[in-house]
This record gives C-alpha cells, sequence and structure tokens, in this order.
C-alpha cells in the first residue's frame, strides 16, 4: 500500500483554515498515488495553553462528518486525531476512515502536561483491527512509554502515529540549548525506536510552524514554540523511507509499505520501567506536576465552558 504523511504548519485554534490546508494535502497525496493518508495528531487546531482552545472542540463537531466526505470523494483511507465532546467527557480522538463510510477509533489513553486541561483519560485500545489489516495507533508521548508497547506488540502489522510535539520556547536561555537539541532529536527519532521495538514499519504525521500560548502552570507570561518532529515512514528495522523535518515547512512523505501478519513478533517482556528513553528529571517533573494541575482545570474550566458551548 501507498501510505502519505502530512506534516502542517495549523492555525492555532482556529479550525475552518487547518480543515482547508488538511483536505488540500490530502488530495495532493492522492494524485500522488497514496492509498491511505495520515494527518497527524490535532490536525484541526494544533495545541498551546491559552483560552482559544475552549472553543476547539465545538469547532471540530463537523470533522467526523469532513472526514467520511473527503474518504468518499477521494477514494482514500485517511486517519488523524482532534480534540472531541461527546457531551459528557472529551477526548483526544483519532478516527481511521474508509472510503465506504467504516470508521475506527483510538482515544489517546493519557493527556501530556496541559493537554489535560482540554481533554481526558481515553482508552488502551491501541489496536484498531480493520479489513485489510491490524493498524496500530500511537500519539505522541504514547510512543515513548512501555504501557503502549504491550499493547501492541505481536497484534499489529503497521503503526499508525501521529504528534504535535513543541519545542523549548524560542526565547530560552542559551544554557537550556543542550535540552533543547535533546528535545528536538527526541522528537525525531521517537517513532523509529518505536517502531524497531515493534519490529514493523511506523507511519507518523506531524506539525511545523510555531504556537504562541501562556506558560504552564504558572501562566504568567506568553510564550513563543516551535513545533518539532518530521513527518515519517520507517520500516520495521527503523530504516527512515521517507523523512520530511520541521524545518522544512509543511507538506507530505510518501512510500511504499507491505506488511505480512506471519512475521509479526511475539509478545515481549519489555522491562518494568515507564518510560522508554531515560527522559531528563524536567520531563518527568512536569509529567508528574502538570498533569494534576491540567486535570484540575479541565473540572473546573473547560468542562463547564464545553457544557454551555461544546457540541457532540
Amino acid at each position: 500500500m501507498k501510505i502519505a504523511a502530512i506534516q502542517l504548519n495549523a492555525d492555532f485554534a482556529d479550525v475552518k483554515p487547518n480543515l482547508i490546508k488538511s483536505e488540500k494535502y490530502i488530495k495532493q497525496a492522492v494524485s500522488s498515488g497514496a492509498e491511505l493518508v495520515l494527518l497527524p495528531e490535532f490536525f484541526t487546531s494544533a495545541i498551546g495553553f491559552s483560552e482559544q482552545m475552549l472553543d476547539v472542540a465545538r469547532q471540530n463537531s463537523q470533522v467526523p462528518v469532513l472526514l467520511k466526505q473527503w474518504a468518499a470523494e477521494y477514494k482514500v483511507i485517511i486517519g488523524g486525531s482532534y480534540i472531541t465532546f461527546n457531551g459528557k467527557d472529551a477526548f483526544n480522538l483519532f478516527n481511521l476512515v474508509f472510503p465506504n463510510g467504516e470508521i475506527f477509533a483510538h482515544k489517546k489513553d493519557i493527556p501530556t502536561q496541559f493537554e489535560n486541561c482540554y481533554y481526558t483519560k481515553g482508552d488502551e485500545n491501541n489496536v484498531l483491527v480493520t479489513p485489510i489489516g491490524s493498524f496500530g495507533v500511537a500519539l505522541c508521548w504514547e510512543m515513548i512509554r512501555y504501557d503502549t508497547l504491550r499493547r501492541i506488540t505481536g497484534k499489529a502489522d503497521l503503526v499508525l502515529s501521529g504528534s504535535c510535539w513543541w519545542d523549548l520556547p524560542i526565547d530560552a536561555p542559551p544554557e537550556r540549548e543542550p535540552l533543547r537539541q535533546y528535545n528536538q532529536n527526541l522528537a525525531c527519532e521517537t517513532p523509529v525506536v518505536f517502531a524497531k521495538l515493534l519490529g514493523v514499519p511506523i507511519v507518523h504525521a506531524s506539525h511545523c510552524g510555531k504556537v504562541t500560548a501562556y506558560n504552564f502552570p504558572s501562566c504568567d507570561k506568553m510564550q513563543t514554540r516551535q513545533f518539532v518532529g518530521a513527518a515519517q515512514i520507517a520500516d520495521g528495522n527503523g530504516r527512515v523511507l521517507a523523512r520530511k523535518p520541521f524545518s522544512e515547512g509543511e507538506g507530505f512523505v510518501i512510500s511504499d509499505i507491505s506488511w505480512d501478519t506471519s512475521k509479526r513478533k511475539s509478545a515481549e517482556k519489555y522491562p518494568g520501567e515507564y518510560w522508554i528513553p531515560d527522559l531528563p528529571d524536567s520531563y518527568k517533573r512536569a509529567w508528574k506536576t502538570g498533569n494534576p494541575k491540567g486535570k484540575h482545570f479541565y473540572e473546573t474550566v473547560t468542562l463547564p465552558y464545553y457544557d454551555k458551548y461544546g457540541s457532540v
């Protein structure tokens, strides 16, 4: 199958122009022979800590309908994630939509840091069993936790992943430059490492461009951050077949991917650690302290807003 992964320079928290961009690249990818097109995590909005994010779920209410229309019109399978509100809770929902209207779904299991402000825990259904194969799904930091590997190993033929991975603030002091380099390398190499550990190909869609939003959890100043990583496709040995780094701007990569269900890895025993990479202490602290503060914001600010203005 020929598969394409899109890299977007999204308009922050403004869904309509991002849908226009997404359709443009879907059309271009299909013209290049793509049979499956993957959009990044939060493809309708990107993400940042800002009051603007509160309205994204409402703006996203018609996204499932549009995805079905595009899949049918362009005769292509489309995947991507976005924030959705079901009348009770909000989720980071990944949809895989087939031309016949069939939809397979995964809700990201745990929001990352301030993402907790806008949606809640999802499910552990990281393998979508479809008519053409079993697809693993791993969104951003789902790819750096062993729990996700355990759910997918031996069950998937191919992994579909997407991220919206932000960098350090662009005005961070010079002494933090090594951490910036670490972060950019981690964002770029994480999908490749994940594919090697699973032994199956991976298709990864990403963001480029910048977002300006408040720092979290202090919320006392605005910061501009670059989205990093790469749209890329790699085989099960970690060999990169196509890659478009964030520095090259928006567009897409495309490659032929094959899979063989008889060659799936058997379930492996992974180490008892929580994180796959050896994360710096600052990352672990941000996860430990930011997640609870984000949940409090979700419960006290976001849910009341969704209840009043949200759309199922």
